[in-house]
């Protein structure tokens, strides 16, 4: 008796790992900057140079992250619990204001998510996000229309997330720090080129701008999330 109950323990154990590792999310990682990562080939080339534009642009008026996430299949994995775990992986948002936002997208299962950090859940609400989806992506996906569908969603969100941004006073908080920094960045510049002239004949001015073209070059890598994580607001459709 003993050791029939062992076997049926044994075998639910294993039934047990199996299931876990059959329904292990697992989320392609991240190729370029985090703000477009296409797994299933949808966007057109100039729909995607223009998106990671706005991205970037969002990121520096606001410190928000907004990025796009198509893969070919969910795997069986529910579709909220795919973003929940995507939005993790990749850290989308600042990890203080957690300010990040997902448009996941799989292309067989034809359903799409707006996953939404906690930082904008007041900005981005559930009834938003359901409409941004409604009015700019489905009426576009059922007609086969599946890169301009992502793009205007994207689209529609970064308008929604600057507008908010812009009424919490992020943006502009963010903007005048923009420029204190150049400020303070310039002053100093002229202040060390001045001693440079006076007292070393211009030879430290000289090798900064030889230096300068590699500087510019090393810093052109690509962008990654800010450590933000998910508050599993959002909104999801299929069609």
């Amino acid at each position: 008796m003993r050791k029939l109950l062992s076997l049926f323990i044994l075998i639910g154990l294993i039934l047990s790992f199996a299931t876990v590792a059959f329904a292990e999310i697992k989320v392609p990682s991240q190729v370029g900057d985090i703000y477009v990562q296409d797994y299933a080939n949808v966007l057109d080339s100039q729909d995607t140079q223009s998106l990671i534009q706005l991205g970037k642009k969002l990121e520096d008026s606001t410190t928000a992250q907004l990025a796009v996430l198509t893969i070919p299949s969910l795997e069986g994995n529910d579709i909220k619990e795919y973003a929940n775990t995507a939005f993790r992986k990749y850290g989308l948002g600042n990890k203080e204001k957690n300010n990040g936002v997902l448009l996941l997208y799989s292309q067989k299962d034809r359903e799409i998510r707006i996953e939404v950090g906690y930082g904008l859940e007041g900005v981005v609400t559930d009834i938003r996000s359901g409409a941004i989806l409604d009015q700019s992506a489905i009426p576009y996906l059922k007609k086969g229309e599946t890169s301009l569908a992502l793009t205007n969603t994207y689209k529609a969100l970064y308008n929604v997330i600057l507008n908010g941004s812009e009424k919490t006073g992020h943006s502009k908080t963010s903007t005048l720090w923009d420029n204190l920094k150049i400020i303070l960045i310039v002053v100093f510049v002229v202040i060390v080129i001045a001693i440079d002239m006076m007292f070393f004949n211009g030879v430290l001015t000289y090798f900064i701008i030889n230096l300068l073209p590699a500087l510019l070059n090393s810093s052109g890598g690509s962008r990654g999330g800010g450590g933000g994580s998910s508050g599993g607001g959002g909104s999801d459709r299929k069609f």
